[in-house]
């Protein structure tokens, strides 16, 4: 799904955030990154790049049964090492290195029907709930956020009671 499609429409702007919670949120961040073993470059969060491209390369990977090894390079590039994921050679390359072959795989992940697909994705996702990622549904319970995966395990180890 489009994270940029997930904002609620009626929220408007949010307030400017003061030099402390700043340092606070970039901190925060890179607590979780630690945590998480996962590699954040600074530029990342300036580069806003337009993902659908990669996204629909991710719905193709997964029909390839290589959404695995597509996504944690796709990741990578994105946060990383704060790559133009918008560019369709850095999104043929993260294909290539996932085990498609670029060229047929980047036509397919343009193609309308992966569009309209994606789009579909994003829709059932909205009318579902969510507004942000990561969200992980337990039946009809939903969880919010990095920090809540523990609260899904309870409901997870609840559900199979």
């Amino acid at each position: 799904m489009r994270l940029a499609d997930l904002k609620e429409p009626s929220t408007g702007t949010a307030p400017a955030l003061g030099e402390r919670k700043k340092k606070n949120y970039r901190a925060d961040l890179l607590h979780w990154a630690e945590l998480c073993g996962a590699e954040f470059s600074p530029r990342a969060r300036e580069a806003r790049a337009d993902t659908r491209l990669l996204l629909q390369a991710a719905l193709v990977a997964k029909d390839a049964g290589r959404l695995r090894e597509f996504h944690y390079p796709a990741y990578r590039a994105r946060w990383a090492e704060a790559r133009d994921v918008s560019d369709p050679e850095v999104v043929s390359q993260l294909l290539a290195g996932a085990g498609l072959e670029p060229g047929p795989t980047l036509e397919q992940a343009r193609s309308d029907a992966v569009a309209a697909r994606l789009d579909a994705d994003t829709r059932e996702a909205v009318e579902r709930g969510v507004f942000g990622v990561p969200t992980v549904f337990v039946k009809d319970e939903m969880f919010w956020g990095n920090d809540r995966f523990e609260l899904a395990r309870h409901y997870i180890r609840k559900a199979l009671a």
